[in-house]
This record gives C-alpha cells, structure tokens and sequence, in this order.
C-alpha cells in the first residue's frame, strides 16, 4: 500500500439556506447534463470506431471447425469457429500468452501450437495454460450466407 503526499485541504462550506437553489438539486442538475453531453460523445466515438466487415461465407467453416481469413480492408486476421450448426463466433487469433497464431482444432478447443494453450471455441475463453486471458474475441452477423465481423 503506498502512501500518497498530499496536503489536506479545507473546503469552505456554504449553507444551503444562502442558496436560491439547494446544492443537492444543483449538482443533480449538473450530473444530468454531465451525463447525457458524455454518454452521447461516447456513443458517437464507439460508432465511428466500429466497422463491419465482410470475411467469408458461411459454408467456409465446417460444423466443428475453424479457420483463419485476413481481412484485407481491416488489415486483421480473424479466427471464425463453428462450434454447433448456425452459430459461428470470431477471435483474434493470437494465443494471448505469447502472440502466436492458435492453429488446430482438438476436441472443441482452440490450440496454439507452441505451448499448447487452449481456448474454448465457442467463446474463447482459456481452457488450458499457460494462457491466462481469452481470446479477443469479435461479434459476428450473418446475412444470408454472408458473415460479417465488427472490428
């Protein structure tokens, strides 16, 4: 636990009888506009951030199976599974314990074939060290037989 060095400061308190309006409805007041100017800049960034992007088709990844497609205009590689019929799912593929590329398929998990790290195909979480964090993972729409990315 470190210590911190600041000097204490005195706040002058003002009464809220001397305030046309109470202190608490003000800084309510404040804490709105605060909020709805803030959450809608963040909407806004998190929508010009994210983009969709075309990677395969649906009949390119077998039931039970995965496989990597670079996503030329992202310039990222991605990692569509399909652990069951319909559901497909996207990861980054780089093993998160040393960034080298999961690989292989064994028994619905993901592997990366240096040190053997697995990862749940489904949702990319860590099924066998020496990773300790999941994958990165993608959300993944389909249209038609068309699967798209959000990156």
């Amino acid at each position: 636990m470190s210590e911190h060095n600041c000097p204490n400061r005195r706040l002058t308190e003002v009464s809220e009888s001397k305030l046309s309006i109470s202190r608490r409805n003000f800084l309510a007041g404040i804490a709105v506009a605060a909020g709805s100017i803030g959450l809608s800049g963040i909407a806004q960034s998190a929508e010009a951030a994210t983009k969709r992007y075309k990677v395969c088709s649906t009949k390119d990844v077998r039931v039970g199976g995965a496989v990597i497609f670079l996503v030329k205009s992202a310039n990222i590689m991605v990692l569509i599974t399909q652990p069951k019929a319909g559901t497909f799912r996207a990861f980054n593929p780089a093993c998160t314990h040393e960034g080298f590329q999961v690989d292989s398929v064994q028994g619905g998990n993901l592997v990366c074939p240096v040190h053997q790290a697995q990862f749940d195909m489904n949702n990319g979480s860590v099924k066998r060290g020496p990773a300790r964090r999941p994958l990165k993972s993608y959300t993944v729409t389909r249209t038609g037989t068309t699967l798209y990315i959000n990156a």
